[in-house]
């Protein structure tokens, strides 16, 4: 299901749409371990909350800011 356009809990880019993360991490099964890095997409995520939902590029793994491979 699409989001409203919101924030992407990856790239922040604002009024954008998002979608639920592709990623296999559930931070919301990991009780409270304070935040850290999603080891899938790289989000910063909070234990104990669900994964943030993701805009395509981010999605896709291809935001030009975040995906660089040069």
């Amino acid at each position: 299901m699409e989001g409203d356009d919101r924030i992407c809990g990856r790239c922040y880019d604002e009024d954008v749409k998002t979608f639920p993360a592709n990623c296999d991490e559930r931070p919301e099964t990991q009780g409270n371990l304070g935040m850290y890095h999603c080891p899938d997409c790289g989000a910063m995520i909070l234990g104990g909350l669900a994964h943030p939902w993701l805009c395509r590029p981010c999605l896709d793994r291809a935001h030009p800011f975040f995906d660089r491979t040069e």
